[in-house]
Parts: C-alpha cells; sequence; structure tokens
C-alpha cells in the first residue's frame, strides 16, 4: 500500500460473492490511491476479480468516500473522467477502451427464405458499404499449425521460420512484426519479408503489423521445426485515429543508434522540384547530413567529405547520385520500397566508406496483376510498369524517365545559356522469381547525362549496374543470400574554351563483386550473421586527347589501376537482458593494388616530387603490389531506461581504399576516382556515438540526442593547383593527414497526428591536420664576414592544401613561428629563416 491511501475499508453488507458478484454493497473510504491497490483489496475481500490492462490505469487515481456501493458502481466511480469501461461478466469486472463488452446478440428475427422479395434480394450497399461493414466484423482467429508430430521433441525449443507478404501485389513486408502475446517475444522481417523466430512447443496468439497494412491475429500451434507464410491487406482506416506499429527501425525508441529510415510515405510528401521527388534532398533534412550547396552534388555526413558516403541500390554501388550537377536525383522515387541511412552504427556487412551508408530497396513488381503509372513534370516524364509473369511466382517491374528540359535553357537571355542543351535518362528493371524455399532475383539500372554548354564544354556521364541475387532458407534457422554484381561509371568531357589547348578526355571505373551472406538465429535471443565478398576494382584514368585541329596539346596517357579487395565479417546480436541488448562485429578486409604498373621510388626523406625521383618498381599482371589489411570492430550497446527511452552507445572502425580527386567542394561530372596504392593509403577512422532516445506516444512526440566524435588517419587531400589531367602520378599532388570531427545532433519528431514533421539541430566541426610532405630540420647558419654566431629556425611555408585553408608551418626545433614583415628573409625552395630571441620564434 502507498502512504496515498488514508483509509480504505471494505465491508460486506450483501451476501455472498457468489451470489451477487459485482451487485454486492461494500464500504469504501480511501484517498490518492491507486486502481490497482483498490482491484487487489477488492479481490482479496469480496472474491470479484477486477480485469484490465495494467499500462492503462496505471496512472489513475482513486478517492472515493461511501458507506454503502456496490462494486460495480464503485469501479466505475473510480474510472469517471477517464475513457476507460467497466462490464461485469460473469462474477467478474472487466475493463476495456472507450466501450463496453457486449452482452447479448443483438434482436433478430427469422424470415423464410422463399417469401423474400425479389427486391430485397437484389444488392443495396455500395462497395465502400460492404468493406465498412467487413471491416467491423468480430475478429475470427485461425489456427496455423507449424512442424509436424513426429519431428517434435518434449522440452526443445522449435525453430519457426515465417514469411509476410501483401496480399494485393504479391510483394514482401519488409519490416512487418511478429509479436507473441505469451512470451512478450517478437521478430522483424528481413528485405524479403522473412522472420525467424524460436519458441517452445505449444499454443501462442500472434499479432501481425506493419505500417500501411491491416493487422490479423493468428493462433500458433507449434509442434516442431517448421514455416508459414502469411499475407497481408492494405489497411483501410475508418476511425478516427489509429496507432500501427511497424518496423522497429522507424521507432526512436528501439532504432539502431544512427540509423535514420525514410518511409514510402515521407518520401511522397517530401517537396518536389520541378515536379521530381528527390530522396536525397529529404536526407539532408535529417540530423548530421547536409549537402555541400544548394543546387550542386554532394553530401556531407558528419563532417566527412563527399567521398565518404556509399550508395547502393539492390546492392549495386552508384558512383555519381545526381542527375544535372545535383538539381535532380538519379532514382525513381515510384519504385523505391525502403530507404535506409547508416551513420552511427555501420552493421558489419558494409564496408569500403569511413562516413555513411545510403541503401536503397526497390519494390519487386506486382504478383497478382498487371499495372501501369506515369507522370508528366515541367522537365521530364516517367512511366513504370509491372505485373506477373507467373501469378505468385514471378513478376517484373520496369522504370523509365527522361527529361525534355532544353526549352528551359531558351527562355534565358543570355546566348550562351540560349544554345546550351541538358539531358538525362535512367532506366531500371528487375526480374523476381520464387521457389518453394528460394528466390532468384535480376535487377539492372542505367543513368544518363548529357550536358553541352553553348560550344565551349561538354560533359556526359553514365553509371551502370545490374546485380543477381539468389537466396535460400537451408533450415528454419539458417538463410544465405548469394549476390553477383557489377558496376561501371563513366564520363566524357570535351573543353574548346580555348582552342590552342582544346582535348577530350574519356575516363571509366568499373567494380565487380561477388557476396555471400547468412543469417543464423542460433537462439530466441541470440542471432548471427557472418560471410564474406570479394570486389575486383579496374579503374581507366584515360588519355587527354587534343581536340580540334587547332588544338596544340600533347596526348597525355593518365594510365590504368587494379586492386583485390576481400572482406570477412561476423556479427551477433544478443539480448543479455530485457533492457540490455548488445551487438557486436568484426570485419576484416585485405586490399591490395595489383599490376602492371610502373611505380616511382624517391630519395628518402624528401617530398615526392618528380625532382626527387631515384628508380622505378615495374609489376606484372595480376602482380601484388602492396598489402593492406585492417581489422575492423562494430559494436553498439542499447540500455532500455523504461518502457518509453533508451540510451545507446556505438563505437564504429571503418576503412576506404577510394577515393575522389577535387579541389573543389561540389562534386563535378568529371571528379576522378583514385584507388589506394603503392604510396596513398586507405584511410582508417573511429567513431565514438553515445544517444538518448525517447518517445511521448501520448502526445505523438520522439526526441533524441545524440554526440559523436571521429577520428581518421591518411585523410587524404591535395595540394593548391593539383593538376589532375596532366599528371599520370598522382603521388605528387596527394598529402594525407589527420582529421578529427566532433557534434551533436538533437532530432524531434511528430507523428500519428494531423500535423506531423520533425525539427533537427545539428552542431558538428572538422579538423584536418596535414603534414606538407617536405623535411624541415634545424640549420646553424653563420650570416656576413664578421663571424657573429646567428641562431635560427627554418621554417617551411607549405602552400594551402585546400580552398580557404591556412598555409601550413612547419620547424625544425618545435617552437611556433610569426612571420613578422622583414624580419622572415625568404630563401629559395620555399624555406624562410626567422631570427630567434631566447629560444622562441618571433
Amino acid at each position: 500500500m502507498t502512504t496515498g491511501i488514508l483509509l480504505l475499508q471494505l465491508i460486506l453488507l450483501g451476501s455472498p460473492a457468489k451470489e451477487n458478484g459485482p451487485e454486492q454493497k461494500i464500504s469504501c473510504h480511501l484517498s490518492n490511491a491507486t486502481f490497482i491497490e483498490f482491484c487487489q483489496v477488492i479481490k482479496q475481500e469480496t472474491g470479484v476479480t477486477v480485469y484490465y490492462q495494467e499500462a492503462w490505469v496505471s496512472q489513475v487515481k482513486v478517492t472515493l468516500d461511501a458507506d454503502s456501493i456496490s462494486i460495480l458502481a464503485a469501479v466505475t466511480e473510480a474510472l469517471k473522467g477517464t475513457n476507460l469501461r467497466v462490464s461485469a461478466w460473469h462474477n467478474s469486472l472487466v475493463i476495456s477502451l472507450n466501450e463496453n463488452l457486449l452482452t447479448q446478440l443483438p434482436d433478430f428475427e427469422r424470415l423464410n427464405h422463399k417469401t423474400i422479395p425479389e427486391t430485397t434480394k437484389a444488392k443495396t450497399t455500395t462497395e465502400s458499404e460492404d468493406r465498412y461493414i467487413t471491416g467491423r466484423k468480430s475478429d475470427v482467429t485461425q489456427t496455423i499449425r507449424i512442424g509436424k508430430p513426429g519431428l517434435a521433441r518434449n522440452g526443445v525449443k522449435a525453430s519457426i521460420q515465417g514469411r509476410i507478404i501483401e496480399e494485393e501485389t504479391g510483394e514482401p513486408a519488409i519490416g512487418a512484426t511478429m509479436f507473441i502475446t505469451e512470451t512478450k517475444t517478437g521478430a522483424v522481417t528481413d528485405l524479403n519479408g522473412f522472420l525467424t523466430i524460436v519458441l517452445l512447443p505449444g499454443k501462442y496468439n500472434a499479432l501481425f503489423e506493419h505500417v500501411g497494412l491491416q493487422k490479423k491475429k493468428y493462433q500458433f500451434e507449434v509442434i516442431s521445426d517448421g514455416d508459414f507464410t502469411i499475407s497481408m491487406k492494405r489497411a483501410i482506416i475508418q476511425m478516427k485515429e489509429v496507432v500501427v506499429y511497424g518496423d522497429r527501425q522507424m521507432s526512436m525508441k528501439l532504432k539502431d543508434p544512427g540509423l535514420e529510415k525514410l518511409s514510402v510515405k515521407s518520401i511522397r510528401e517530401i517537396p518536389m522540384m520541378m515536379g521530381e521527388r528527390d530522396i536525397l534532398k529529404i536526407s539532408q533534412m535529417l540530423p548530421g547530413i547536409v549537402s555541400v550547396g544548394e543546387g550542386s552534388a554532394g553530401i556531407n555526413v558528419r563532417g566527412g567529405s563527399s567521398d565518404q558516403n556509399a550508395f547502393y541500390i539492390n546492392k549495386i554501388p552508384i558512383f555519381n547520385t545526381s542527375h544535372l550537377f545535383g538539381f535532380f536525383p538519379s532514382f525513381n522515387a515510384d519504385i523505391i520500397k525502403d530507404f535506409s541511412i547508416y551513420k552511427g552504427h555501420i552493421p558489419a556487412q558494409y564496408g569500403g566508406r569511413l562516413s555513411s551508408v545510403f541503401n536503397i530497396i526497390t519494390r519487386q513488381g506486382n504478383r497478382k496483376r498487371f499495372m501501369a503509372r506515369g507522370g508528366i513534370s515541367p522537365v521530364a516524364s516517367n512511366i513504370v510498369l509491372e505485373g506477373p509473369l507467373k501469378k505468385d511466382t514471378c513478376s517484373y517491374l520496369i522504370s523509365a524517365r527522361s527529361s525534355y528540359s532544353d526549352w528551359i535553357l531558351g527562355q534565358i537571355n543570355a546566348p550562351d545559356i540560349r544554345k546550351s542543351r541538358a539531358a538525362f535518362s535512367d532506366f531500371s528493371a528487375s526480374l523476381t522469381y520464387d521457389i518453394s524455399k528460394t528466390q532468384v532475383s535480376l535487377f539492372a539500372y542505367h543513368s544518363r547525362d548529357k550536358f553541352d554548354l553553348s560550344e565551349i564544354n561538354s560533359f556526359k556521364y553514365a553509371n551502370s549496374g545490374i546485380a543477381l541475387n539468389f537466396s535460400h532458407n537451408y533450415s528454419n534457422s539458417l538463410r544465405a543470400e548469394y549476390a553477383l554484381i557489377a558496376s561501371q561509371y563513366s564520363f566524357t568531357t570535351t573543353d574548346v574554351q580555348e582552342i590552342s589547348s582544346a582535348y577530350r578526355h574519356i575516363y571509366q571505373i568499373g567494380q565487380y563483386e561477388a557476396r555471400a551472406d547468412f543469417n543464423h538465429v542460433t537462439g530466441d535471443k541470440n542471432t548471427l550473421e557472418y560471410g564474406l565478398d570479394i570486389i575486383r576494382y579496374n579503374l581507366d584514368r584515360g588519355t587527354v586527347n587534343p581536340f580540334g585541329t587547332a588544338s596544340l596539346r600533347s596526348p597525355i596517357v593518365l594510365g590504368k589501376e587494379q586492386a583485390f579487395e576481400s572482406s570477412l565479417y561476423v556479427a551477433d546480436s544478443y539480448e543479455v537482458m530485457p533492457w540490455l541488448s548488445l551487438n557486436v562485429g568484426l570485419r576484416y578486409s585485405m586490399y591490395t593494388p595489383t599490376g602492371p604498373k610502373t611505380v616511382y621510388t624517391y630519395l628518402q626523406g624528401t617530398a615526392t616530387e618528380a625532382q626527387n625521383i631515384t628508380d622505378s618498381i615495374l609489376f606484372s599482371k595480376n602482380q601484388p603490389i602492396k598489402w593492406y589489411g585492417t581489422p575492423q570492430l562494430r559494436a553498439a550497446i542499447t540500455f532500455e531506461t523504461d518502457m518509453n527511452g533508451s540510451i545507446k552507445i556505438s563505437f564504429n572502425q571503418m576503412s576506404q581504399n577510394l577515393f575522389m580527386l577535387s579541389n573543389t567542394v561540389s562534386i563535378s561530372p568529371n571528379t576522378q576516382w583514385k584507388l589506394a596504392d603503392y604510396h596513398l593509403a586507405p584511410s582508417k577512422s573511429n567513431q565514438y556515438s553515445v544517444g538518448v532516445f525517447r518517445k511521448m506516444p501520448e502526445a505523438g512526440w520522439e526526441t533524441s540526442v545524440e554526440c559523436y566524435l571521429k577520428t581518421t588517419d591518411n585523410f587524404p587531400e591535395f595540394k593548391d593547383g593539383a593538376d589532375f589531367l596532366n599528371n599520370p602520378n598522382l603521388e605528387t599532388a596527394v598529402l594525407q593527414g589527420e582529421q578529427k570531427a566532433y557534434g551533436m545532433e538533437i532530432f524531434i519528431k511528430r507523428n500519428s497526428r494531423k500535423l506531423e514533421g520533425w525539427l533537427t539541430y545539428t552542431y558538428s566541426r572538422s579538423i584536418v591536420r596535414v603534414n606538407g610532405g617536405r623535411p624541415s630540420p634545424a640549420l646553424t647558419l653563420f650570416q656576413g664576414q664578421t663571424g657573429i654566431f646567428v641562431p635560427a629556425l627554418v621554417v617551411v611555408i607549405e602552400p594551402p592544401v585546400g580552398p580557404g585553408r591556412p598555409h601550413h608551418l612547419r620547424h625544425g626545433i618545435g617552437q611556433e613561428a610569426i612571420a613578422l614583415g622583414a624580419l622572415a628573409h625568404f630563401l629559395p625552395g620555399g624555406m624562410a629563416l626567422f631570427p630567434l630571441r631566447g629560444g622562441r620564434g618571433l
């Protein structure tokens, strides 16, 4: 009992409970008691049980002063002012939300079907009314029997694999949840609609839910290991308000740290640029993600550069994600089913980038019927075709977009702009085939851009990719997915701004990958994920050729690069306690650039510049040039503070072997990619993050505050004026240093209400420190002919390594030097002589 109860006295005034039940009289005097305590005393003194959901009455306080009142009236008075209702059921009471229990069937009149008039037999309700009436019918719980009696083992848990699909289309329901009422446990479907759960043999009530789909209830009769498939209809909501629980990663409290997921609903509601939805623009409204500039390509995530983000569409890596320099997206939003952004805890199956992973999953096509949709905007038109090749088994989806934006350029007065041309197109197609426990899918993607700036410049670039996926369920607890992936990016640049130096440059990079991923459920609280992948990189920097007969430029062969990368990973998700869950993963990647290649060596202790070349090493075809092994630890811990809040801590190690060569902030179509090689080492980063996440379901609010710290080694920067078109030896233009980034992200979101949206605030700072690459020993210098000894400090003044960066001052004796006008005597080779006073630089 709490101290809030001043007086609680229950005196039976009527006959025994067995005879009167809830109608028997009691004397009740209490103040500020909890409803749960009130019901416990009623049960103890009268034998009448009150059934209720504890969460409904946890905040109800009871103050009652009555000498003779029935139990039913007392409970009704205690709940006055709430949306809870009391109903008598046999000799007990039942608390329900908003409405009382039905105690009898409605009145009806038996009619002879032979006497029913023909007009009565005719259909008198509309289709929408039929759907409404159907929705009001009482739930009929179906029973699903799982397993076979001959395989049952007493006391041994059964591994159950299920698949949830959408009834209208036959596509997998990604992120659907299954909740077992008796055990308070559940599971979530993966990208193919599969889930796995471990239960003891017996009978269970299962609840299935998904955003936008009707909730379903089943009774499971678990006998042994087995599987099941259910279909869920699209929701027709006819109530004032409904709360639907779907993908756990959409919940602020339950999602992984640093993970952002965008629902299809959010994608469809974002503002459109000239009628074209851009899923990357909405990602910039999330905390920690910013654009490098309006109307430009490139995204910075948690202080990282644009090339530190990986973009995948159905496992195909995309090297350029924008149309027309960032004004339009490369992805058709009408075919997207799931969009996830990993920027904190990145699962061990992903690698190759330091900052984030943008993972896009498309729809698989309607397995029930043919559908076509399209649209026309001021700049482009699109069409989507989908349907079954074999009903419920094989489906296809085709999407195409093409622009006609040249008319906009014609409205501009500038002659150079009116003569310009701009066009883009993209195409994607998928084919999916289901066999018993196996699914085979093929996805192809191609995008193309062309921009002509009058007769001065011409840019063409294209992304192409194809992915073949084969997934198979070896058992109810082991699922495997195999994939063969190929991706290419190429561009052609023609520059005739100056006729005497006009040129054409053709560039291409290819990434070819084979991977295997396994999901193994080892227990009801433990899941293992492990796999491997092998990647082959082919990079052709091309040849810069003169363009036109008047060009005096000499051809320059920039060379080719090749490399192999192989990785192994294993991750374990373990629920240590109901309030504590742990996800630990280890990824080990081995990267090696290969021949044929001629590598130059430089004089030890000097900068990597052409005048310091001492020798060359010739590597034959496929001969390893250098080995880089990188272990990467991934860990995330979630503490549930209460039913509405959690604290999450994560640690991430990443490595990156592919970089962009750019002296500008924004990504241009002719920005080149560069592989790590003999001189340029892969970048490595460590990221620490901690966050507090909380939801307020009564008001529909969700909030989070997350802080992070990221340190990076071998961060690539480029010398000012670095020329990537005339320099085949890029090690002479590249510098590597250290980066430190830290920040705080605040996220406030409101959903499940008429007014929805979110507000974010991000504070971030990134500091890059780069070694200029030249030695700077302390020197002793004798000046003049008088023989006077003058101590001096020799300082190497490096040019800025990026836009807006200060000159780098390095010195030999570890003291700071400040140049004060004529006090600094500049020497050949970029050195300056500073007189010393008292051993410190002026």
